[in-house]
């Protein structure tokens, strides 16, 4: 891609726009970034960047300087339909996803995983095989290493594993996985999407410019996946539990992990107890990861280390601390309804669930079931918790709280020795932090502070 010279707008100065600009910037080009938030900030964050001197900007809102360059880099956290994008749109101004651009920018092959819930867990898995097997592995996208920043470090003999949201995937034109992963399909950011189906279709958007020299992994356990598969141009892939003598797939049978080649033969890799990670979302976790690294060109033998040394990754089931008897987990990343489900249905009984944050707008029945079950307690805090309440009550003691402070002192004072305390919102954490990260932190922080009984 021939970027030197070019007048490049940058919608959003937050991760992804920051590496964007650097790069593009040490690339040749002109760079102009337009965002919301105050004059100084920016300033402020521009200047912390090393870019004050050499980007021009905009604060406060997007106006029409934006459409003043030969093409737009859109933030994954940026709605494509505001109204500087639809002008940009008429005007014919190209509108580009930070990974679009990296993709052209970067070599070697590429490892992409997308779904609603478990790709972090599942890309970071799949980032420790591939370092057992090659030399030059980048990981980053979603994940909080935005690909643009390594991009131009790449070389043909590079692996690149890459977490990618469905906001990401919304504006690629060619950008194309050599194997590509949907770890699951779940309700999920219907504050952002019409319906469902419009979700889903974003996320479908990975296997786009796929074909027969690429491999799409699915899951054998969903319906939307089986029904995809005569959509697509690319070879497909399976991990779960009903194979049903499907070729090139990962399952658990007898107790083991079993890889099956494309000729049907199964090779066993370890042992159903050999990964630290609990719970059956990470068996799936698991053996989608093993099934990607198996293709990618790790050999199977290599995979059984991994396993035994992988306890996780912060902010998704994090045992933070036990305090007389009673364990405090974090879950943070528990964002959506069916993330939570799963927290809840992985975590020892009797339970204390911590929830609420930004409502996503997401269909509560099943997790309200679940809470039913598993839960002696709720407490919930945040701008959801009125629409949560609603609908927990009389299934389970309620608490509320105005923030999460006071949820865990509140959740401390109620649990009892064998007691488990989980948050896991089932919300974003927009109303109160930048990211769920920071209030994994901030929950941990409190925690930690908190006296043995």
């Amino acid at each position: 891609m021939d970027i030197k010279g070019k007048k490049i707008a940058i919608i959003g100065a937050a991760k992804s726009g920051l590496a964007a600009a650097k790069t593009l910037y040490e690339s040749g080009a002109q760079i102009f970034i337009s965002d919301i938030q105050p004059e100084e900030k920016l300033k402020e964050t521009l200047s912390k960047e090393n870019l004050l001197e050499k980007v021009s900007f905009e604060a406060e809102g997007n106006t029409e300087k934006v459409l003043e360059s030969d093409f737009i880099v859109l933030s994954p956290g940026v709605r494509p339909d505001i109204p500087v994008l639809v002008k940009a749109t008429e005007k014919n101004i190209p509108i580009y996803s930070e990974i679009e651009i990296a993709y052209r920018l970067s070599k070697g092959k590429r490892l992409v995983v997308t779904g609603s819930n478990g790709k972090t867990t599942t890309t970071t898995l799949l980032s420790l095989f591939c370092q057992e097997q090659f030399d030059k592995v980048f990981l980053g996208g979603n994940i909080g290493i935005p690909m643009m920043s390594f991009a131009t470090q790449t070389t043909d003999d590079s692996v690149q594993v890459l977490e990618v949201s469905s906001f990401q995937l919304e504006t690629i034109s060619e950008f194309r996985p050599d194997i590509g992963v949907i770890t699951n399909f779940f309700e999920n950011h219907l504050d952002r999407y019409p319906n469902y189906k419009a979700y889903i279709d974003a996320k479908k958007n990975i296997a786009l410019n796929m074909g027969p020299d690429q491999c799409l992994i699915l899951n054998a356990d969903q319906q939307l996946m089986r029904e995809m598969e005569p959509q697509l141009k690319c070879k497909v892939a399976w991990f779960g539990w009903e194979i049903n003598n499907k070729k090139l797939a990962v399952t658990i049978k007898d107790d083991h992990y079993i890889f099956i080649d494309k000729e049907g033969k199964e090779i066993p890799l370890f042992n159903i107890n050999a990964p630290k990670l609990i719970g059956k979302h990470n068996q799936e976790n698991i053996m989608c990861a093993s099934l990607a690294a198996i293709l990618a060109g790790v050999e199977p033998q290599k995979l059984e280390k991994v396993v035994k040394e992988f306890s996780g990754v912060e902010h998704r089931l994090e045992w933070v601390r036990n305090i007389s008897g009673v364990d405090f987990i974090n879950d943070s990343k528990g964002t959506n309804c069916a993330a939570s489900i799963t927290a809840l249905k992985a975590c020892k009984m009797p339970l204390i669930l911590i929830a609420g944050g930004r409502d996503k707008g997401t269909d509560l029945t099943e997790w309200v079931e679940t809470i039913r079950q598993t839960a002696r307690a709720v407490i919930l805090f945040g701008e959801a918790k009125d629409r949560f309440r609603a609908s927990l009550e009389g299934v389970v003691p309620l608490k509320t709280a105005q923030n999460l402070e006071q949820s865990v002192n509140i959740a401390y004072q109620m649990a009892n020795n064998g007691d488990t305390v989980l948050l896991s919102p089932a919300c974003s954490s927009y109303d109160q932090y930048p990211n769920f990260e920071i209030r994994g932190k901030h929950f941990k922080e409190l925690v930690n502070k908190l006296p043995n009984k």
